[in-house]
């Protein structure tokens, strides 16, 4: 896949998701589904795009990168890291920040050498290669899974009323 189609696919993943949980009622943000409430889900994204730029510019120093340390735990810590780290309760805050680091991922990726992007520029983990490419797609998936359980989640709650 070509990064500006790539980019686009997460632009409008990252879009879809805002404007699902922009328009949830506060006490909608902060009300566990599961695990997690919607406001958890954000602090959680919030540090992934961070978490993507880091990561890829270790992918370009031919680095793991550092959050491959906590695969093995289906990355919780570094999850719960974001989540207390982005802690706030107010919607409009958190969406603010999603929204600068949103900006901020926006601005390395685009910065980055599109000859960079793909197999012949990633490092080893495993069975994988792991290149700029498919770290931007996991994300996008990431994005579109949460947006997923939120949907069903509040389309449930619809159907028990």
């Amino acid at each position: 896949m070509d990064r500006e189609r790539q980019l686009r696919e997460l632009g409008e993943s990252i879009d879809h998701f805002k404007n699902l949980v922009g328009g949830l009622p506060e006490p909608l943000f902060l009300k566990p589904i599961h695990e997690w409430s919607p406001r958890d889900v954000v602090a959680h994204l919030i540090g992934w795009n961070r978490h993507t730029i880091e990561g890829c510019m270790q992918i370009l120093q031919g680095e793991e990168p550092f959050y491959f340390g906590d695969a093995e735990n289906d990355f919780s810590h570094v999850n719960a890291e974001s989540i207390q780290r982005y802690s706030s309760a107010s919607k409009n805050e958190l969406i603010g920040q999603m929204t600068e680091s949103c900006r901020e991922l926006k601005a390395y990726l685009l910065s980055v050498d599109p000859m960079h992007w793909e197999m012949d520029h990633g490092v080893k983990y495993r069975n994988w290669v792991i290149t700029i490419s498919n770290t931007v797609d996991a994300l996008r998936r990431d994005y579109d899974v949460h947006r997923e359980q939120i949907e069903e989640w509040l389309s449930s709650s619809k159907s028990q009323r």
